[in-house]
């Protein structure tokens, strides 16, 4: 079909836009399908998305697929540059803390997709899973530098959800990004996995 990796591309980044900028009531079938003048001899409307993806809820599950592959890249590769996580030296973590919070907050519209659809009611139906094999590796990775009792998986996903939330209080202009506040955003976070260290 003609259009075809186009229409899916625009549906996709239609979902992440609205649910970012107005949550699911927002992102209304003909919100959704609006073209926005990118395919201009092409008239688009609902029946695309059940063609396509099966209803709307299979939409914004794609596109969280694509935000978590997206944030699951980007973690990967500040692993990769900090060289894993065979100790707890604070430095290191400190690093990776820094390239992951440059990354959300460099990716405001699509994070605040993410979040809002992570604490939705499709987040557990649909895509928890499929989240927790995708970064079962990242789990893996810092598992070296717990204590062997320490469920590393939950605690994780406590420093994820925290991190998340200091992120949209800057988005919000509830807290400022500065030299200042990024050193205690850290320091809250760190103080949430030591007592679990090894060392």
């Amino acid at each position: 079909m003609r259009y075809e990796s186009e229409i899916k591309e625009l549906l996709i980044e239609n979902a992440i836009h609205l649910i970012a900028e107005g949550g699911f009531e927002k992102a209304t079938t003909k919100e959704l399908t609006h073209c926005g003048g990118q395919l201009p001899d092409f008239k688009m409307n609902e029946v695309y998305i059940y063609r396509f993806f099966g209803s709307k809820e299979k939409l914004y599950e794609t596109a969280f697929v694509r935000l978590d592959t997206e944030l699951f890249h980007a973690f990967k590769h500040g692993v990769a540059i900090v060289g894993g996580f065979d100790d707890n030296r604070k430095e290191k973590l400190e690093s990776f803390f820094s390239m992951a919070w440059q990354f959300i907050l460099g990716n405001e519209e699509r994070c605040r997709c993410y979040v809002r659809y992570y604490y939705s009611i499709y987040f557990k139906g649909a895509s928890l899973e499929a989240h927790r094999k995708l970064f079962a590796g990242m789990v893996d990775e810092m598992t070296p530098i717990f204590k062997e009792e320490a469920d590393v998986s939950s605690i994780l996903h406590s420093v994820f959800t925290a991190l998340f939330d200091f992120a949209i209080r800057v988005y919000n202009g509830d807290l400022e990004d500065n030299d200042e506040n990024r050193p205690h955003i850290f320091n809250v976070l760190y103080c949430m996995m030591i007592t679990y260290f090894k060392n």
